[in-house]
């Protein structure tokens, strides 16, 4: 019997737990197994190396205790350079894929070396073996709070408040300040440096090869017209934006096998709609149209 694929997250961990748990607690994204990553080098700010420890510990005990998730935490030497974190992100989401899995590594947390690594190493292998470009995922989360702006707003406020303290009202106004500042310490050792989970923004992966005309003839009317219903309605619409001089079966073949080049890419999207496929543009091919104007077809009536 053929193993099942299982959906699988590899997460470096840095000083955030919500945007690192929530995509999965929330059911925005499946989750089998989770592998944790972080770096076991021994730091000078013991506070930081403290708080991220804090942060793999409670992802353990959220993702895999409370959820069920089955976690694999692992510790990185110098997870920091980025030749090593290419190296193992490389050799990790090869192996998973060559096993038949599906791949989401989420760079939200990581220094941008790292994130940049991880990021790179996803993309390389679906440049390498475009095959993969289904099972390899790159995506960021957004973040509500930035703690750290709280920080400076609340560090204002006690320098305000030393320079202004009076015997009259010092013990209430300490009180307060007093409340406010574990609070927020809380808040930090709870959450990290950041409060919250936004938006989930999955990287495209860079397509391979070049472009023919016709493929740009239906980015850039996809682009304009938005997205079509089925392969038979775009066929109609770009004979009559084209003026192809062929038969109408010989065109719906011709953007039926340019439509599925261009899936394979990750340009275009095809999605169920009833018994009809919805073509619309993917981000690849938004980004493709917006960062490409002079390629647009002369032929092309928009």
């Amino acid at each position: 019997m053929d193993k099942m694929s299982d959906v699988i997250h590899i997460i470096p961990v840095g000083f955030d737990f919500q945007r690192l748990a929530q995509p999965i607690t929330q059911g925005d994204l499946e989750a089998d197994r989770i592998l944790l990553l972080h770096s076991d080098r021994e730091s000078d700010d013991k506070e930081a190396q403290q708080l991220a420890e804090r942060m793999v510990k409670r992802l353990e005990e959220t993702l895999g205790t409370l959820f069920g998730k089955e976690i694999d935490t692992q510790t990185v030497d110098d997870i920091f350079d980025f030749e090593t974190a290419y190296q193992k992100a490389y050799t990790m989401i090869q192996e998973e894929v060559e096993e038949g899995n599906e791949v989401w590594v989420n760079i939200s947390s990581m220094p941008r070396t790292v994130a940049f690594a991880f990021a790179s190493a996803a993309n390389s292998i679906i440049v390498e073996e475009p095959e993969y470009r289904d099972d390899v995922h790159t995506y960021y989360v957004s973040t509500d709070e930035y703690l750290v702006t709280r920080m400076i707003r609340e560090l204002r406020n006690e320098k305000e408040f030393l320079e202004d303290l009076t015997e009259s009202d010092s013990e209430k106004q300490a009180q307060t300040r007093l409340n406010t500042i574990e609070d927020l310490i809380s808040d930090v050792e709870d959450n990290g440096t950041t409060k919250g989970a936004d938006q989930i923004v999955e990287f495209p992966a860079i397509p391979t090869g070049e472009l023919h005309q016709f493929e740009k003839s239906i980015l850039y009317f996809l682009d304009e017209h938005g997205p079509q219903e089925s392969i038979s309605a775009l066929s109609e619409k770009l004979a009559e934006a084209t003026e192809e001089d062929v038969s109408p079966s010989s065109l719906k073949s011709k953007v039926q096998y340019n439509v599925t080049n261009l899936e394979e890419q990750g340009f275009v999207k095809r999605e169920a709609v009833k018994n009809k496929h919805k073509i619309s543009l993917d981000t690849m091919g938004k980004l493709w149209v917006r960062s490409h104007p002079e390629d647009q077809p002369q032929n092309l009536d928009l």
